[in-house]
């Protein structure tokens, strides 16, 4: 019977690693990538590399830093608002009518009881511009 060279080639293709990618890896690992004769050619394409990272790295801590920024700013609003209505609130609640007397009645200054009333011109002698325009 013979044998199967099939099975055999495809058991030694999985474990040699000596595939593209594989050499790839194992180039990186042991530094003859970066020390062989194609390094001067991939100089450029490492520094794009090393550049991109380093934007990326700096644009995740700028976005970290942005978002705490807004919380920090939220909270601070919040708490301004917070401020703006107790604030308003006390505001509105001095300025009525029966708080304003009660503040002045120590000063000596009472609320009147009757209604106020329309003040008008006591000279009786019109100009007789205010006659033709019929002013009061």
């Amino acid at each position: 019977m013979t044998e199967n060279k099939f099975k055999k080639q495809q058991q030694e293709k999985v474990g040699t690693g000596n595939g593209r990618t594989g050499r790839f890896f194992a180039g990186l690992l042991d530094g003859s990538l970066v020390t062989g004769k194609s390094a001067p050619a991939l100089l450029p394409f490492i520094f794009y590399l090393s550049g991109l990272a380093l934007f990326l790295i700096f644009n995740a801590y700028y976005a970290e830093k942005k978002a705490r920024e807004v919380n920090q700013l939220q909270t601070e609003m919040t708490a301004l608002r917070i401020n703006y209505v107790q604030t308003k609130s006390g505001y509105m609640y001095l300025t009525n009518r029966s708080e304003i007397s009660r503040r002045l009645r120590n000063r000596g200054f009472i609320e009147p009881n009757e209604p106020p009333r329309p003040v008008y011109e006591l000279d009786k002698d019109k100009s007789l511009m205010d006659w033709l325009l019929g002013r009061n």
